[in-house]
């Protein structure tokens, strides 16, 4: 049993990885409309908007959005608590970070083919429009994670696979995944931390059941 958090940059295929590893293992696939799902639940729909602002720092002591992140937080945490997941984007991997049977991967790819790829995957003949799309994407993803996580999702630390898809196809980036989960060992070292140490409210576990089986 185990959890894969996927972040990846605009433009670099690691949204097609994650739900083609999904695919192979059988996993559950987890990415934003499901936790958007499990908001709306409990009144908080504000997620996508509060990602793409890039708050600063008054915003970061906002009451509501301290509670969105903290709701979040323990939805990713229920989740991963279900185990055999794959969970894209949304600070994934900083909420996660220590437990020893999640396997944490970022995909990334040079700024101008991500360029390339967004327009051909938007249909868009503005190459400045696209240039500013990806540029705004790059920095509304690095501020949330500092913002809320105190974490640089640049830093290789917080991650256990690093894939540059300027060099490495789709296939063989969910081959390297795939063969590296299933030699996960069953049994982690002792004393390291697992998700099986998650304790879930039982309301939530509910809805997430509901929502991601």
């Amino acid at each position: 049993m185990a959890v894969i958090t996927f972040s990846r940059e605009m433009g670099s295929e690691g949204g097609e990885i994650a739900r083609q590893v999904a695919v192979q293992l059988g996993y559950r696939f987890v990415s934003k409309a499901t936790f958007e799902k499990i908001l709306k639940q409990y009144g908080l729909v504000q997620l996508d908007e509060l990602y793409k602002t890039a708050p600063g720092f008054w915003a970061r002591l906002d009451e509501t959005n301290l509670q969105l992140v903290s709701m979040l937080n323990q939805i990713i945490l229920g989740i991963a608590r279900q185990g055999n997941t794959v969970v894209l984007g949304r600070g994934g991997f900083a909420a996660l970070h220590g437990y020893a049977d999640v396997f944490h991967v970022l995909v990334q790819a040079p700024f101008p083919l991500r360029v390339q790829r967004v327009m051909s995957e938007k249909n868009l003949k503005d190459q400045a429009r696209a240039e500013k799309l990806v540029t705004e994407n790059d920095k509304a993803r690095r501020t949330f994670i500092k913002a809320f996580y105190d974490a640089d999702v640049e830093q290789s630390r917080y991650f256990d696979l690093i894939v540059n898809t300027r060099w490495v196809s789709v296939e063989t980036a969910v081959s390297w995944i795939v063969t590296t989960v299933q030699a996960m060992p069953v049994t982690p070292f002792t004393g390291e931390r697992t998700i099986d140490s998650i304790a879930v409210d039982p309301i939530l576990a509910d809805a997430i059941k509901n929502m991601v089986d």
